[in-house]
This record gives structure tokens, sequence and C-alpha cells, in this order.
């Protein structure tokens, strides 16, 4: 076999193995899912949760940064210098060298602990995409369930002040005070017909958020709503801050500038390239054969990467201070969430219930309707019972997202449905 045989042959061989391991890198088939169908409320936030599209991203984003550390163990592809030269018709040099590349200073380890601080960010980044986009759906279905009865509220009254109003009309004549009373209660038809308007409004758009979102019906949602909350969890003052997916974050913050400073430094080090090199020389019919090495390196006179490694060392301090506020954060947070959960819970515990106010409030209707109260008693009665079914419901909101962002923060959400 003839020199240039053998360099056809060796670089065909190193393309081919590239080809071969470049093909065993495929992207795995995406497994369908099967439709679920809830029939309660947990399963209908188990159901959306895995159906989400923001939970969906989050994790491809995870399964996108797995590729980091492939990324950073692949070798550098090997270098092939291939010069030939004709002296005359029948004098000519050929010489070829394959050149391998030797990295010094630990790059490829601080290029490694970069990609795995990377993963470990991302982790943490998905953790809490996933357990904040879980709050929110727990949320808007919980205020699907509060709409549901101040649409009802608002409809009684609406049908309520109609009815009124159809009395007075029926009487063949009105008094002075009868008048301002049907002007009264004309008024406090129309607003209430609005707010009745206004709720149902964002009844639609919450729906559509959450369908948009998960894929769900309509008729799903609405049939796995939750109902009114009368058990509330303890929550422990103790904490483990590491477990955060906040702290776990600024830790991945912290990992990375560090592996930076390995890599910084680590530029300092120049690298070589070694290898083999063959020259040939044709003299009028007569060949002559040279084996020999080949190296190549830059000489670290001029540039010793001072400025980067000052830089990255500045990076390293400005991480540790961020998590170092992060911790101190958390702890902060986390403890004025636990004051007004239980704030929050022990108002809930101690109001009428709503059999009690629906009774007081049917008993005023009775008292109007013969006569006994007055019309400014009915009409400020509608507006307190629709003034404390919201404020309720916003307070048992308040209070779960309070309780869900201090599972979050103890990275204990993920399986826990409020």
């Amino acid at each position: 076999m003839t020199i240039k045989n053998t360099i056809l042959f060796l670089v065909c061989g190193f393309v081919s193995l590239g080809s071969f391991f470049g093909s065993a890198l495929r992207a795995e088939p995406t497994e369908s899912k099967e439709p679920c169908l809830p029939h309660s409320y947990q399963e209908l936030v188990r159901c959306a949760v895995m159906q989400s599209a923001e939970i969906q991203l989050a994790e491809q984003q995870l399964k996108t940064a797995s590729n980091l550390e492939g990324i950073a163990r692949q070798g550098i592809n090997p270098e092939l210098d291939l010069e030939s030269v004709r002296k005359s018709s029948d004098q000519s040099e050929t010489t070829v060298s394959l050149l391998f590349d030797v990295r010094l200073g630990g790059k490829r380890d601080a290029a490694l602990n970069e990609a795995r601080a990377e993963i470990e960010k991302t982790k943490a980044q998905r953790d809490l995409n996933s357990s904040q986009t879980k709050l929110d759906l727990i949320l808007k279905l919980y205020r699907l369930y509060h709409l549901k009865g101040e649409i009802k509220i608002e409809e009684e009254s609406v049908s309520t002040f109609a009815k009124i109003v159809n009395q007075f009309q029926a009487k063949a004549a009105l008094s002075p005070e009868q008048e301002v009373s049907l002007s009264i209660f004309r008024m406090a038809a129309t607003d209430h017909q609005l707010s009745l308007t206004k709720l149902r409004n964002e009844e639609g758009k919450i729906i559509q958020e959450v369908i948009s979102s998960t894929g769900l019906s309509t008729q799903i949602v609405q049939e796995n709503l939750p109902s009114r909350r009368t058990l509330w969890p303890e929550i422990s003052l103790d904490q483990q801050a590491d477990s955060s997916p906040y702290v776990r974050f600024a830790q991945g913050d912290l990992m990375v500038a560090k592996s930076q400073r390995e890599k910084a430094n680590a530029e300092a080090w120049p690298d070589f390239k070694i290898g083999p090199a063959i020259k040939v020389q044709n003299d009028g019919g007569t060949t002559e054969n040279f084996f020999g090495l080949s190296l190549s390196t830059p000489l670290p006179i001029f540039n010793l990467n001072a400025s980067g490694r000052a830089y990255s060392g500045q990076k390293v301090v400005e991480a540790e201070m961020s998590l170092s506020l992060a911790n101190r954060r958390i702890a902060a947070t986390r403890a004025q969430l636990i004051k007004t959960y239980q704030g929050i819970v022990a108002t809930l515990k101690s109001s009428l219930s709503a059999k009690v106010v629906a009774e007081k409030h049917e008993q005023i209707e009775r008292l109007f309707f013969r006569g006994l109260v007055p019309s400014s008693i009915v009409i400020e009665a509608h507006r307190q019972l629709i003034d404390l079914e919201k404020n309720k419901n916003e307070s048992e909101r308040d209070a779960i997202e309070a309780l869900g962002s201090v599972y979050i923060i103890d990275n204990q959400f993920s399986e826990v449905i409020l």
C-alpha cells in the first residue's frame, strides 16, 4: 500500500468512526400520553398538572440541559494538516500530519463542573416553575368554585330586587316615599346586575385560561371543582433551607461561578497539539519517506489570562453574597407567610357559617315583605351578604396561597394538593 493510499485510508477511517458515534445519538421518541378523565378535585389537579403546557416546558428545559454534561465530555476532533509543494516536473514534496489536541490545566474538569452546575440550576428552576404553576392552577380552581357562590348570590339579589320593583309597579298609586324606594331598588337591581355580569366574565376568562393550559374540557373542570375548605394543616416552624428551590438555584449559581473560575485559571495553561507526521519526497522517480512527530503550542508570554481570573474570582464572591442573601430572604419570607396563614385561618374559623348568614338574610327579606323593616335595610343586607362572601373567599385563597408558598419554599409541594 502506498503512502497516499495509507493517508486516505486513515482519513476515511476517522470520518466513518465519527459518523458511527453520531448515529448512536438519536432523539428518543416522544411517548404518547393517554387522555385523563378526572372524577374528583384531586384527580383534576393531577390531570391538569400532568397536561400543563407550562410544566411540560419546564420538564423539556431540564431534558435539554441534561445534554450539557455530554457536550462537556466531548473530545476535540484531530486536525489533519496536508502540505504539498511541486518544485519542478519531477520534483515534489508532501507533508502530512495528524494532530491531537491535549488540554492542560484542568479545562475539561472545569467544563464538566460547569455543566453539572447548570443542570442543578435547571432542576431547581424546574421545581420552582412546576410548583408555582401548580399553585396558580389550584388558586384558579378555587376562584371558579368561589365564583359559583358569588354568582348565585348576585342572581338571587337581582331576582329579589326585580320582584320588589314589580310589586311597587303593580300598585295603582305610590306615595312619595314609595316612589323614592322604587327608584332606589331599581338602582340596586342595576348595580347587582352589573356585578353579576362582571363575575360571569371573570368566570369565563379563568375557565379559558385553565383549558388552554391543560387541554381539559370546560365540563370536566366545572364538574370537579374544590369545595369550601374546613380543615387547615399546621405548618412546621422548622425549615431545611438547602432543599428550597430558591436556595438551590443560588447554590447552582455559586457552583457555576466556581467552575468558571477554574476554567479561567486553566486558560493560563496553553494547550498543545501533537501527532504523527509523514513527509514524502519525490526526486526524479526516487521516493523517500520520512516519519516523525509534529508538535504545536502557543507560548504563554503576553497573556496569562490575569484579567479573566480576576473577573471570575469576583463573580464567585458575588455568587456567595447572593446565596447568603437568598437564605436570609427565604427565612424571612417563610416566617411572614406562616404568620399570614395562621392569622387568616384563625379569622375564618371564627367567622359566621354560610348557613347562619343565609338564615339571617332570609329573615330580613321576610320582615321587609311584611312591612316591618325599611328598604334601606334590605339593600344593605344584600350588599353585606355579597361583600362577606367575597371577603371570605379572598381570605381562603390568601390562606391557600400562603400555605402553598411555604410548601414550595420547603420543596414539599410536588405531592400536595390543597
